[in-house]
């Protein structure tokens, strides 16, 4: 049986996880996968304190597990850029494989570290970089290999998923729900990358380049976050027909890449608007297959280290094809794709202000499928000569839309800011 010498930088919650299924499931692994994974040397700067296993070798000096010579393979697992970049290359330039969970190193370094194992003829690993568990890279490096990827859309972050999720289900806000997962250990103390869609935004790179052969090019994605949706968008968007949900989204239009992640309503027809909690799920469309969805947990230690070894698995057993930057003709555009979009407004209350606001949108060529006026629902003083107005447009591209909300916001007939999202209704 073939045995692949690993080392290891970083023992925190993945890595400690790692430790813990290679110690606990050794047989399985040797059963299922053909091989034997030996821990030969750990990184860790706190030294042999942060590792339960004391038989284990451990050093304090991470570069040192990179350059050492009694490894086949490093498993980086300490996150950021700066060193993890470090690391990585001096095990490649060593003629070791490198298996990272590091969504942001991939998503803004890809090329590079590909370009560079090429060269020295070894493999990275990175399933565990998106989606965790779900094995969404290897769907479209392998299972998806024979079929042009038009689209997909996916819900990439657990954390934001729990809290629309205990928003909508629980009408709960958003300050609670964004408490109630730190409680829980789904959200970090400091959950910025999570809450403004930067990590969504580096996954959705990741499979863009996957996808779409474009380069790993994290800074040509368009993101926003979930602070934006309070409580009476997610109840407009349930009477319409749909949940809110966090969608990174990349598609191939006449040779033209676009990558995005945003709030956006996903109609209940589709099974992305039934993904729950901290759950992710991926619906990738490919020309003449149509969707196909994959579903599973998306965080967390264990799912994470699963992942991890599933590379390492594959690495032992031969590993993929290079992910070639050579080879790659397409680039990610500025320019987003175009979108359905859900726009509410507080109108005040006059006559004539609805068709005025209808005019607006006739002048950009925008047509309006649905449109919604209740009487006010509890508003701020400052507000109750206001009505509440949701209206569905046509499709329409970012540049159009934000040119819309400007002359909106304009009107004296409206008070307060225009809020929009966009609408995946795809099938």
């Amino acid at each position: 049986m073939k045995t692949l010498k690993i080392g290891i930088c970083g023992v925190g919650n993945v890595g400690g996880a790692v430790l813990d299924t290679l110690n606990k499931n050794p047989e399985i692994i040797q059963s299922q996968g053909g091989v034997h994974l030996e821990v030969v040397l750990v990184g860790a700067r706190k030294g042999k304190a942060a590792v339960e296993n004391k038989q284990l070798n451990v050093v304090e000096d991470l570069k040192e597990v990179a350059a050492s010579n009694e490894i086949d393979v490093l498993v980086e697992l300490i996150g950021g850029c700066d060193l993890a970049k470090e690391l990585v290359e001096t095990a490649i330039k060593n003629g070791k494989h490198v298996v990272t969970a590091n969504k942001a190193l991939i998503a803004s370094h890809g090329d590079e570290l590909f370009k560079l194992a090429k060269e020295k003829n070894v493999q990275i690993g990175f399933e565990a970089s998106v989606a965790g568990g779900t094995p969404v890279i290897k769907a479209l490096r392998e299972g998806l290999v024979a079929n042009k990827v038009q689209w997909f859309a996916g819900i990439l972050n657990g954390t934001t998923n729990f809290i629309l999720s205990e928003m909508s289900d629980k009408n709960t806000n958003f300050d609670d729900a964004l408490k109630q997962a730190q409680d829980l250990g789904l959200a970090e103390a400091d959950p910025t990358m999570d809450i403004d869609g930067t990590d969504a935004a580096q996954k959705a790179s990741i499979l863009a380049a996957l996808a779409f052969k474009v380069p790993f090019d994290f800074k040509s994605v368009s993101y926003g976050g979930i602070d934006q949706v309070d409580p009476e968008d997610l109840k407009y968007a349930a009477e319409l027909g749909y949940a809110i949900k966090h969608i990174a989204y990349g598609s191939l239009v006449d040779e033209e890449v676009s990558v995005s992640a945003y709030p956006t309503l996903v109609s209940k027809e589709l099974l992305l608007s039934q993904v729950g909690q901290q759950m992710n799920a991926l619906d990738i469309c490919c020309e003449d297959m149509g969707s196909t969805v994959y579903y599973g947990p998306g965080a967390g230690p264990k799912p994470t280290a699963s992942a991890v070894i599933a590379d390492l698995v594959d690495i032992a057993n031969g590993g993929w094809p290079s992910q070639d930057s050579a080879k790659k003709v397409n680039k990610i555009t500025k320019k987003t794709a175009s979108f359905p979009r859900y726009l509410r407004l507080n109108v005040k209350n006059e006559p004539g202000a609805i068709a005025k606001i209808s005019s607006i949108f006739a002048n950009e060529d925008i047509s309006i499928e649905a449109l919604i006026q209740h009487e006010a629902r509890k508003l701020p003083e400052d507000l109750q000569d206001t009505v509440p107005v949701v209206i569905i447009s046509g499709s329409v591209s970012e540049e159009i839309i934000s040119k819309l909300i400007t002359n909106l916001e304009s009107m004296k007939e409206i008070d307060t800011k225009v809020r929009q999202f966009r609408i995946h209704n795809a099938v």
